[in-house]
């Protein structure tokens, strides 16, 4: 059963997503629309990944067990691409204004946003290697046992 502020951080996650999504709809300016279209991925994204997790567990299915130096799961997998994606709207949005005319205040914010997101893909990307190196490292004649 979810607590009562769990409730609340869905709600509001998926209120602030479909503003962000009739923001998008309704704006003209394409350098806008791409931010709201950005928020509403920030929004909607770990929150289809939070109702995923609660249908799980509402089919008494069990949480994956988490394992911080294996393979990372599903649930990570989903959030790098769904970050990683709206960090790349989000520099695009400050390429167009920039190629606009604009300040390129947009394109700094974007990429002081998009380092630290990626620093954290690398970090999924480099245990997934690692994992799979010592999986095919095991299968190998003479490898570790």
């Amino acid at each position: 059963m979810l607590l009562p502020s769990e409730i609340g951080v869905r709600l509001m996650s998926a209120a602030a997503g479909v503003g962000s999504v009739i923001l998008a709809v309704n704006i003209s300016d394409p350098v806008m629309r791409l931010v709201a279209v950005f928020l509403a991925v920030v929004f909607l994204g770990p929150l289809v990944l939070m109702l995923v997790i609660d249908i799980r567990e509402w089919l008494g299915r069990p949480p994956p067990e988490s394992d911080p130096t294996g393979r990372p799961q599903a649930a990570e997998w989903g959030f790098v691409v769904v970050f990683d994606s709206a960090m790349a709207l989000f520099v695009y949005a400050g390429v167009l204004d920039v190629q606009r005319g604009g300040s390129g205040e947009l394109l700094v914010g974007g990429l002081m946003v998009s380092v630290p997101v990626l620093f954290l893909t690398i970090g999924v990307v480099i245990r997934w290697w690692r994992h799979r190196r010592a999986r095919r490292s095991s299968r190998l004649p003479g490898g570790p046992e």
